[in-house]
């Protein structure tokens, strides 16, 4: 029988195994917020492995681009521009919905440090 202690509590978050992995993940975001402190430029391009043909097949399938705008989280960092390439524009809802996720950073500041790139401003003959 399962005690209520034991489904709040998992055994494995009593183990030191769990402590050592606990340690790990803090060293690792401590360097992620090194990452931050200095000037950055981030080029991000989503893309996609699969067949033309088969793309063509799946509905909506230029949302997983979308996945891909977690990165604007790096705006969190003043020195930091970010360029997002996508194969056709965003909807500016949803730019603002991330925006508006970074903490102690007004959207219109991390905006102002977004270039987005859809293909409409590619030039006609590269």
């Amino acid at each position: 029988m399962v005690t209520t202690q034991e489904i709040v509590q998992p055994p494995l978050v009593k183990s030191s195994s769990f402590k050592k992995l606990q340690q790990t993940l803090r060293d690792r975001w401590r360097s992620t917020d090194d990452f931050d402190a200095e000037e950055r430029h981030i080029l991000v391009v989503p893309s996609l492995s699969l067949d033309q043909e088969e793309l063509q097949k799946i509905e909506g399938v230029h949302h997983y681009e979308e996945r891909l705008l977690f990165a604007l989280i790096r705006l969190r960092n003043p020195n930091t521009r970010v360029v997002y390439v996508t194969s056709q524009p965003l909807h500016p809802s949803i730019v603002d919905y991330y925006l508006e996720l970074l903490p102690g950073i007004p959207s219109s500041h991390a905006r102002d440090r977004l270039t987005l790139l859809p293909p409409t401003m590619a030039p006609a003959n590269p």
